[in-house]
C-alpha cells in the first residue's frame, strides 16, 4: 500500500511530515529522518527511532524485591550484566 502526501517548504528549508505519514512510521518528536538522494533525483526518507537506554533493559536480571528498586539495585544489577556480557580478559595494567 502506497501512501502520497504533500508538504510546502518554509523559507528556513523546514518541512512538517503529514500526519499520516508520521503515523505510518511511528515517529515522534526527537525521532531522526535520513535522506537518500539518488543521481537521478529520487528522495528516499528512512525513519530512525530514538534508542532508549530502557531498551534492552530486560537483559538486566534485577532482584525480585518488595518494595520500589533504589537507584543502587538498579546499579548493581547493571554492573553484574555487563560483567557477564564482557568479563576482563588477562590483567588490567
Amino acid at each position: 500500500m502506497s501512501y502520497k502526501a504533500s508538504a510546502i517548504v518554509t523559507s528556513k528549508g523546514q518541512v512538517t511530515l503529514p500526519a499520516p505519514i508520521r503515523e505510518r512510521l511511528g515517529v515522534t518528536a526527537g525521532d531522526r529522518l535520513d535522506f537518500d538522494l539518488s543521481a537521478s533525483g529520487k528522495l528516499t526518507v528512512t525513519a530512525v527511532k530514538r534508542r532508549s537506554i530502557f531498551e534492552n533493559f530486560d537483559e538486566v536480571k534485577l532482584p525480585p524485591r518488595q518494595r520500589p528498586y533504589a537507584r543502587k539495585d538498579l546499579d548493581d544489577a547493571i554492573t553484574a550484566t555487563i560483567t557477564e556480557k564482557f568479563p576482563r580478559r588477562g590483567k588490567r595494567r
